[in-house]
């Protein structure tokens, strides 16, 4: 395990190429950035991976209060390394993915020498079929158990679920403020599919191409409620 700094922050991390592309995007990119007119806003991070999004929003809203998710166990350690390490305050972290029910998840996990483990999820071999990956069983948390209360900031990226995850949050979709959802391509579903519920409930929509060296495909979706 190596670690780099960035801005006031100590991040550590397993695989190099990975970090820095996730930091170019977080950090160099912003493309997790969201205007907010508090300065203690509830953020969720659904697939916080090692906690880059995490240390980004502290960055912006010290007085945050972050629920974060992340199942695999790789992953959330350094999740958890990078939250100590940091000295952050009002962040809670579950081993767990957030899933349309709860319970037991099968979902696949990227193995073998340089494996971007950010890629964990339902797709097998990864969103571009090109990973090596192994079926794991990981805990879900239903998306009706997070929404009890305010969301201002609902950050998504599950690696292919969101289309199921946003399909049964119902009428409790009003609780968030504001999504960014990484939407990836799959087989059986279309991005229209999340476009079309969130406009329907509300939301204004940006949608922006995600650059990935993996390839093209990925979508940022950003919307706020109106």
């Amino acid at each position: 395990m190596q670690s780099s700094k960035v801005g006031k922050f100590d991040i550590w991390y397993e695989n190099s190429d990975e970090f820095y592309e996730l930091k170019k995007e977080i950090f160099g990119e912003n493309s997790y950035y969201l205007e907010l007119e508090k300065d203690d806003p509830v953020i969720v991070d659904a697939g916080a991976n090692i906690g880059m999004t995490v240390l980004y929003y502290k960055m912006l809203f010290p007085n945050a209060r972050i629920i974060a998710f992340e199942p695999i166990e790789a992953n959330f350690a350094i999740l958890k390394k990078n939250i100590v390490e940091n000295q952050l305050e009002n962040v809670e972290i579950y081993k767990a993915v957030v899933a349309p029910k709860s319970g037991i998840l099968r979902i696949h996990e990227p193995v073998g020498d340089g494996a971007w483990k950010s890629g964990a999820g339902i797709i097998p071999k990864g969103w571009k079929g090109i990973q090596k990956t192994e079926e794991i069983k990981v805990e879900a948390i239903g998306i009706q158990e997070i929404l009890h209360d305010k969301i201002d900031i609902f950050k998504m990226d599950i690696e292919g679920m969101e289309y199921e995850v946003i399909r049964n949050m119902g009428s409790a979709i009003r609780q968030v403020k504001q999504f960014i959802i990484e939407a990836h391509p799959r087989k059986d579903h279309r991005i229209d599919e999340i476009k079309k519920t969130l406009v329907q409930n509300g939301y204004k929509l940006e949608i922006h191409d995600d650059p990935n060296s993996l390839g093209k495909g990925l979508v940022k979706i950003y919307g706020v409620l109106k």
